[in-house]
């Protein structure tokens, strides 16, 4: 494991997992069952191609699921076991989640041709989240890089607006997930300092929350889908 770069927000890691481990994992994401989400989930942009996404495995260091809960349970037996536990061993996980997170959760995704995610910085319900890059290779002229916004852009930036709930007139910031001219405004006028990250095979990138990036598109020269096993830091599951 390399570390390729580091901030108190994220952390780049290569050559994560050992040769073995990174091999098991990449018979892992072909033996999936994949499906596209049937429901829009906001990140995306509209326009946006969505990925196709695995079930869900969750780590929980307090409890174990409920048997009528669909997804898995770490341990599972299977080659995302070695993920999780290379993830729970590392230094800025042990830092930054290990004693307010005690759950974790993992879903495959494939990226095909024409696929992307919108700006959004992982709040609501997340303390932190996670992506690894699971393609026997890649090129950098096939896109999907991870693009980060380093500038801190607290939620409280964003425009206060009225909504209706259970009969209340309420308050609550947010950005118009449809024509998001508030969220562009904001991004123009405070993101000063980026990265991108290249989707280098068995590298990892954890964030913690707040950080505002997305993953550019993947373009249509790519022979291959950009494969990844992304999740999330939760304060409780």
């Amino acid at each position: 494991m390399r570390v390729v770069k580091e901030t108190e927000d994220y952390i780049v890691l290569d050559d994560f997992l050992e040769d073995r481990d990174f091999r098991l994992i990449l018979e892992y994401m072909q033996l999936n069952d994949y499906a596209r989400n049937p429901k829009w989930i906001k990140p995306w942009d509209l326009a946006d191609r969505p990925p196709w996404q695995s079930g869900e495995t969750v780590h929980h260091a307090r409890k174990r699921l409920s048997p009528e809960d669909p997804r898995r349970q770490y341990p599972t037996g299977t080659a995302i076991d070695r993920l999780f536990e290379r993830i729970l061993g590392a230094k800025f996980y042990r830092d930054n989640f290990k004693d307010s997170c005690p759950a974790m959760t993992a879903r495959s995704y494939l990226h095909e041709q024409g696929a992307s995610l919108d700006w959004h910085n992982d709040a609501g319900r997340f303390a932190g989240a996670y992506a690894f890059y699971c393609h026997p290779r890649w090129h950098a002229c096939w896109g999907g890089e991870l693009l980060l916004i380093e500038d801190d852009i607290p939620d409280e930036l964003l425009p206060e607006k009225e909504i209706m709930e259970e009969g209340e007139i309420r308050r609550r910031r947010n950005w118009n997930v449809i024509h998001k001219d508030d969220l562009s405004d904001l991004l123009f006028s405070r993101a000063t300092h980026t990265e991108f990250v290249f989707p280098v095979p068995n590298r990892m990138v954890m964030m913690r929350r707040g950080l505002w990036h997305k993953v550019n598109l993947v373009k249509n020269q790519a022979p291959m889908a950009r494969c990844s096993v992304a999740g999330f830091f939760l304060p409780d599951d």
